[in-house]
């Protein structure tokens, strides 16, 4: 079997997005940073930020890779197609690998990849796959790739919400003066700084609101939300160490979920899986597990 990798053109875009909705199906696009149905015009976006690769077996298009580049490691954020077949297990027994044609096609594809990354002087390959996808996942196994993350991707449909304070706390909307103590909060929360000119510039934009929770006027947390050009909601939730685990993280999240409500949008929330606490953060709010991607890495050389 031949496979070739080219890069895709203008007029592969239709076929672009019908392998990658056939993959996703609509829902949060890590590669598109978007939620819902991937269209040509994101595909017209992403290949001036991106590489996107069109995989052809026999001359006839099979599958698509994006790639792009992360301070010396060379990223596969997507390798999609009907390369491998998927196999689930059945009665307990173990899925069976690839054919002989399936792993001739996989060992071409991985040696175009070290290649590549070698000839863009990558110090890192880093894989991205959905869990689901049996593609990337058999890339990373023929590349003997190590686990390295996975993201977990959650989402929820929010409704007009009324907070729920916990006693001695109140909630009310951020204001400008509030900025250098946001900061510091979000460096106790995080252990990033975000600089007060960032936060700043993000509380005075039309897509983002900003609230505060305060114990005796004194500022324990703090909550921006905004609506993401993608089509979605996110949010950024810090709450000091001495008041956590009371319902402030839930309460300051109500004004959230009804500003998405009333942007008709959905709320897209995601966690690295080792973040227990995140994790259990959006599961009390009601958000649902969507997508988990994996990520695997190694040296090309």
């Amino acid at each position: 079997m031949l496979l070739s990798v080219r890069t895709a053109r203008a007029e592969d875009v239709p076929l672009l997005v019908q392998l990658y909705e056939r993959a996703y199906g609509g829902g949060y696009s890590a590669s598109f940073d978007r939620y819902g149905p991937i269209k040509a015009k994101d595909f017209w976006w992403i290949q001036s930020e991106k590489e996107v690769l069109l995989l052809e077996v026999n001359h006839r298009p099979a599958g698509l890779m994006i790639l792009g580049r992360r301070e010396g490691t060379l990223v596969v954020e997507e390798a999609l197609g009907d390369l491998i077949r998927s196999r689930p297990a059945a009665d307990g027994v173990p899925q069976e690998g690839p054919s002989k044609e399936e792993q001739a096609l996989l060992q071409r594809l991985g040696a175009h990849l070290l290649q590549y990354a070698r000839r863009e002087r990558a110090d890192r390959l880093l894989l991205r796959s959905a869990e689901t996808n049996p593609l990337g996942l058999a890339l990373a196994r023929h590349l003997d790739l190590a686990f390295a993350n996975l993201l977990v991707v959650t989402a929820l449909r929010p409704r007009r919400q009324t907070p729920r304070t916990p006693e001695g706390y109140s909630i009310r909307r951020a204001t400008a003066s509030d900025i250098p103590e946001i900061a510091r909060i979000y460096r106790e929360s995080f252990g990033t700084a975000s600089s007060p000119e960032e936060i700043g510039g993000a509380i005075r934009r039309p897509d983002v609101r900003a609230w505060v929770a305060e114990r005796e006027r004194y500022m324990v947390g703090f909550l921006l939300a905004e609506a993401h050009a993608g089509g979605f909601g996110d949010l950024v939730v810090g709450v000091r160490e001495a008041h956590r685990r009371r319902g402030l993280g839930r309460a300051l999240a109500a004004g959230a979920m009804t500003f998405y409500h009333t942007k008709e949008i959905p709320a897209v929330g995601l966690h690295w899986g080792p973040d227990g606490v995140a994790g259990a953060y959006y599961r009390g709010l009601g958000f649902v597990t969507e997508r988990v991607y994996l990520f695997f890495e190694k040296s090309p050389s």
